[in-house]
């Protein structure tokens, strides 16, 4: 198992909890409208850029004044930790369109699911092995937090694309 350092590590595994989630969601709201591949990789990537910084600046903040007496490094590992892993999970979604510009994969949801299910299984498994306990309540959370989002962003997305 891997020993990170524990502000790292905070950085990484909210990087990948929130990568996921919010690439996910956003994906199942935007492809219920017309929806081109360059669209959908400007989203990506602008969400990659705007997210991980932002995200990982509100964690660096965050860590600072937890401490506030405290001159380590910590909530600068965990910014950087936060903003690759975050960055990285993100682009990762773009994959199939390295092979192909269609959009079934995406439209259908087989792509953003499959692959965001794969990605949070991996994540728990790490969490669950480095707190030594049972790895399916990490599951069930994380299952239910996608599914929740996805439901919702596709509801929203074909209630917009009507009006």
């Amino acid at each position: 198992m891997f020993h990170l350092d524990s502000d790292l590590r905070q950085g990484l595994i909210f990087g990948v909890s929130s990568g996921v989630i919010t690439t996910s969601g956003l994906l199942a709201g935007l492809v219920q409208t017309p929806v081109s591949s360059i669209i959908l990789i400007v989203t990506i990537v602008s969400l990659a850029i705007s997210d991980g910084i932002s995200e990982s600046y509100g964690l660096f903040i965050s860590k600072k004044v937890e401490e506030p007496d405290d001159k380590g490094q910590g909530p600068v590992k965990s910014f950087i930790g936060l903003l690759f892993t975050k960055m990285f999970v993100v682009l990762s979604f773009l994959i199939p369109l390295l092979f192909s510009r269609k959009l079934g994969y995406y439209k259908n949801m087989m792509w953003p699911i499959l692959w965001g299910l794969l990605i949070l299984t991996i994540l728990d498994y790490y969490a669950s092995r480095l707190r030594k306990e049972k790895m399916l309540p990490y599951l069930i959370k994380h299952y239910i937090l996608l599914g929740i989002t996805l439901g919702l962003n596709v509801f929203f997305g074909r209630m917009i694309n009507k009006l």
